[in-house]
């Protein structure tokens, strides 16, 4: 275990598992950098990485983060220390986060929508060090701007640093430009004096995010070796190689995005990556036909739009071969039309940045890509359908999904009592997922246990919204619930009670407070209703399904 990581904050795996999936094979002894070298290697000058008129070559990513990885350890970036990272869909993000992998940092990814409430929280609960933003030129908060909005300052976060993107021009700049942001950047031209990190891959490698009962997202820890192990596993299912090119669409902080098969599944086999600034069909639809995309993932809503879009025939999409769907629910009637009018092989996949993860086959019938999530991705997955007293269901019955496994977590960072909830005494992740297994064994996800909101495949936590809704100085009451919709798979509505229903309160007054509280975008009530009361259960709480039902 490295200097500064706490037992108590990190949950590892029991040693008895650890032994089997090292006699087993799961775990490689590379960690995130030693891959990226392996890669350069391998690869050299193929292109890795396409944004614009911008092309990064598996050599140019590992000698820009190599330079990077310099200028952060001239500022005083150890090997250890937690570093909050927040990025749009730009090629600056891989050399940030390999130079971070470079000097053995960690990252704690946060999404790019998120604002000073959650980053307060996140960077407070990981005790990071630093705070690296990731703008594009039409962005113009930045770092330093989120942090002075913090509800109290935050002294041990003493690295702010805002990186723009130049903007799909030319990547020969990037490290000007980041060393025009950090101080006594001239340190770093001294090349000798730092190696790439041989930190074991058993070793902590990063945070990610996960949804939750209380506001601040709890934090996922997840180890080099497991994570590439998730990695390589999902780039044979979805069969990947050297010939694909993959579009990035979706937030290139997700957990999806990165591992499933993700950027990192591409460039495990020396795929090449092109970025899309912008999900909207018209553009994406362009750079397919422009670079012959063979495979994307999409999250159910922008499959949506992809298939009903008017512009349909208006590209050349014949190239793409591959769409993985997941993140939410996808309805078999979607699922249906993704075969039928994009005319490519629909790749289901459901999972979690917590671990386990279940794809269709590229072999499966139509029938099981429409209906099913698909099986677990290693065959050392466990997977227990459990009722509401822990006791597995029969077969075909519904009930809570249960995993452990090679690459699931055994507990989230720093969340003791959050972890008595989540984690079952014999090591199983309680996923909060309903559903069954069929008779070939496949995953069908039914819905979920708990109230989490699900929008676009974000988690919304309605009792985050709902103690900023209720700040305002007018509300008396709230409940924030997620109502049903073909296009997002929910959609987020707040039901506000008045203290005064004479003081005139509209929708734009809820959203005008929420965003000067700081809260994400994806966050906001998409519907606001003002009710007299709500409807409660017979024990006086609210009855989140009736209203719902409403």
């Amino acid at each position: 275990m490295s200097a500064g990581l706490r037992q108590d904050k990190y949950v590892p795996f029991p040693k008895e598992r650890a032994a089997f999936y090292e006699k087993m094979g799961c775990w490689d002894d590379e960690n995130h950098i030693q891959f990226l070298h392996r890669l350069k290697t391998e690869y050299g000058r193929k292109i890795a990485v396409v944004q614009g008129k911008q092309l990064l070559s598996y050599e140019a990513l590992y000698s820009r983060a190599t330079l990077y990885a310099h200028q952060l350890s001239a500022v005083g970036i150890k090997s250890g220390d937690f570093v909050v990272l927040q990025s749009a869909n730009v090629s600056e993000f891989f050399i940030v986060l390999f130079g971070l992998y470079f000097i053995g940092a960690r990252p704690v990814f946060c999404l790019n929508g998120h604002g000073a409430a959650e980053v307060e929280g996140i960077a407070r609960n990981s005790g990071a060090v630093g705070y690296i933003k990731i703008n594009t030129p039409q962005e113009t908060e930045d770092a330093q701007d989120i942090c002075n909005q913090f509800s109290r300052p935050n002294f041990s976060l003493w690295f702010r640093s805002t990186i723009v993107s130049d903007g799909e021009v030319n990547t020969a700049a990037f490290p000007n430009a980041i060393a025009s942001a950090t101080k006594n950047a001239d340190a770093y031209l001294d090349m000798d004096k730092l190696q790439a990190s041989a930190e074991s891959s058993r070793s902590l490698a990063f945070l990610q995010l996960s949804g939750g009962t209380t506001g601040t997202p709890k934090l996922i820890p997840r180890t080099h070796a497991d994570y590439l192990y998730s990695v390589a596993m999902s780039a044979k299912v979805a069969r990947l190689d050297s010939h694909a090119k993959i579009l990035i669409v979706l937030p290139i902080m997700h957990n999806f995005t990165m591992s499933s098969p993700g950027f990192l599944g591409a460039l495990s086999v020396g795929a090449t990556l092109v970025l899309a600034t912008d999900p909207s069909p018209g553009h994406c639809f362009s750079l397919i036909e422009q670079h012959a995309i063979s495979q994307v993932s999409l999250v159910p809503s922008l499959a949506n739009l992809w298939v009903h879009s008017p512009l349909l025939g208006a590209y050349d999409l014949s190239s793409l071969q591959v769409m993985q769907v997941g993140g939410a629910k996808l309805q078999p009637e979607l699922a249906a039309a993704i075969f039928d009018r994009l005319d490519v092989k629909l790749q289901q996949v459901y999972g979690m940045a917590e671990g386990l993860v279940n794809f269709t086959s590229l072999d499966d019938s139509r029938d099981i890509c429409v209906n099913t999530q698909g099986k677990a991705l290693s065959p050392f997955d466990e997977i227990q359908i459990v009722d509401e007293q822990g006791v597995p269901v029969e077969q075909g019955c519904i009930g809570l999904i249960t995993t452990r496994g090679p690459y699931t977590i055994n507990g989230y960072y720093n969340a003791t009592e959050a972890n008595l909830l989540s984690f079952t005494e014999d090591g199983f992740y309680i996923t909060g997922d309903l559903g069954f297994k069929d008779e070939h064994n496949n995953i069908v996800v039914t819905g979920r246990q708990k109230e989490l909101i699900n929008r676009a495949g974000e988690k919304i936590t309605p009792s985050e919204v709902e103690a900023l809704i209720l700040s305002h100085p007018q509300v008396r009451d709230v409940t924030v619930i997620g109502v049903p919709d073909k296009a997002l798979g929910e959609r987020i509505k707040a039901l506000v009670i008045l203290h005064d229903l004479a003081q005139p309160v509209v929708r734009k007054d809820i959203v005008d407070h929420l965003k000067e509280r700081g809260i994400a975008q994806f966050k906001i009530p998409d519907e606001i209703e003002f009710v007299n009361d709500f409807k409660y259960t017979h024990v006086g709480k609210v009855n989140r399904r009736q209203l719902v039902g409403s």
